[in-house]
């Protein structure tokens, strides 16, 4: 029966997606700002590529409505077997991670996606001009508010690490100097692109967010230990 809603927010989601899609597409297309072709419009060069992007975008919509609806049953199929101290902190612990990751897909929305976009489409302009493929635009912003989500979890990935023990807090102390590498690191693997403007909108986040997490950490490690 759980397993019964979780389809029937899946086939909710995806349907509202199909059945809202040039609204939703517009609310998608909003970061490029009108750059991606002479008309502003994106484009597609094949008979199916429309069709394509659209039923990978009405999936993608049945997944972001079921999975919320998947986690609650979940926790409520584990809520006879868990403590009241897990029970606890598993209604702090889910709130929370929503929290941080849909701070990170708006930060992916509003911050990286335009500045990144505008950059990228308007440099050589006078050069060439901008013909960008509705498919690979998607690929590229679906990839961007996801991955962005999931490097916001950062902070409360660390205080969970240091309160189960499974890290200290002197541990991600040291790690601290390698931070900055990493975050240009993991940078170039996050933005398709090589550019300098993007990769520093994602490594500065990153650099930041970790302080935010070792913050947490220090206040989640055991007592009387620093």
């Amino acid at each position: 029966m759980r397993l019964l809603w979780v389809f029937v927010a899946f086939g909710l989601g995806a349907s509202l997606t199909w059945y809202y899609q040039e609204a939703v597409f517009r609310w998608l297309l909003a970061p490029a700002r009108g750059h991606l072709s002479e008309t502003g419009q994106p484009i597609f060069t094949s008979p199916t590529e429309m069709m394509a992007v659209t039923t990978n975008l009405a999936v993608l919509g049945g997944v972001v409505v079921a999975f919320p609806v998947l986690v609650y049953h979940v926790a409520r199929f584990l809520n006879p077997i868990m403590s009241p101290r897990c029970r606890k902190f598993v209604i702090v612990f889910l709130p929370a991670s929503l929290a941080c990751y849909l701070a990170g897909v708006a930060f992916a929305y509003w911050v990286l996606l335009p500045t990144g976009l505008t950059f990228l489409l308007q440099f050589g302009s006078d050069v060439a001009v901008p013909m960008i493929r509705i498919s690979e635009y998607m690929s590229l912003v679906q990839a961007m508010l996801f991955w962005l989500g999931v490097v916001f979890e950062l902070p409360l990935a660390m205080f969970l690490a240091v309160k189960f023990r499974l890290v200290s807090y002197k541990r991600l102390k040291r790690l601290r100097v390698y931070v900055p590498i990493t975050a240009l690191f993991l940078s170039m693997i996050i933005t398709p692109t090589t550019d300098w403007v993007n990769q520093g909108l994602v490594a500065v986040p990153i650099v930041v967010l970790y302080e935010v997490g070792m913050v947490l950490a220090f206040l989640a490690r055991p007592r009387g230990k620093v």
